[in-house]
């Protein structure tokens, strides 16, 4: 009999050590399908949030280059000087109200001169730039 029961704790033994290798196996491979699930979740879920900063970040690049395009024509001196001439009521200087403080590369007496013609002026009277002619 204790042959018998010997072989019999063997088989069992041996049933039992198949039967946690199966379910570990098994449960290895269930582990296995729920990460690979999880991640292609994740995958996805990034995916879309992707697709929605895409679409902010070009309704962001428009309205960025609408918004220098305004900024560009409101500083535009044609602009200003419209605007300072009908709302505020200013008009252009007259030749004795304009001093040049400084000049570089004639650029002062240049433009003095150039005011002055638009005035109606035509020569250009300022002592400082007649000497630096």
């Amino acid at each position: 009999m204790n042959d018998a029961s010997s072989i019999r704790r063997a088989a069992d033994r041996r049933g039992l050590t198949n039967f946690f290798a199966t379910a570990l196996s098994c449960a290895l491979v269930a582990g296995a399908m729920l990460l690979h699930a999880w991640v292609r979740t994740r995958v996805t879920e990034q995916g879309y949030v992707l697709s929605r900063l895409s679409a902010e970040y070009r309704d962001l690049t428009r309205e960025h280059e609408s918004l220098q395009l305004e900024a560009a024509e409101l500083r535009s001196p044609q602009r200003i000087e419209e605007l300072a001439r009908t709302r505020l009521g200013m008009s252009a200087p007259s030749l004795d109200r304009v001093v040049v403080l400084w000049e570089e590369a004639g650029f002062a007496r240049r433009r003095a001169e150039a005011v002055a013609r638009s005035i109606g002026g035509g020569n250009v009277q300022d002592p400082l730039i007649a000497s630096a002619r």
